[in-house]
């Protein structure tokens, strides 16, 4: 069977301002463009930093490996959200 993947209307969506992320939206993408498997990974990583069971650092290492080079976008966004709502 065909993977239905792509499809997101020609690709060029309008320019977004990188500084303004918002969470639900982030999770709506990262669950499009992540596995189920690496979906659930990246789910069980934030808990772990929630239940203080992990450091930032180590919940930022553990979402690079999560998203790869593919993904690189989506880290960088999720990066910006960390810091947001999380203050060292």
């Amino acid at each position: 069977s065909p993977s239905s993947g792509g499809g997101g209307g020609g690709g060029s969506s309008p320019p977004s301002d990188g500084s303004k992320v918002d969470g639900k939206e982030f999770f709506r993408q990262a669950r499009a463009r992540l596995s189920y498997e690496n979906f659930s990974q990246f789910l069980q990583n934030i808990k772990e930093l929630n239940a203080h069971k992990q450091t930032r650092a180590e919940t930022l290492a553990r979402a690079a490996e999560i998203f790869g080079e593919a993904n690189a976008d989506m880290y960088g966004k999720f990066e910006t959200l960390l810091v947001k709502h999380l203050p060292k």
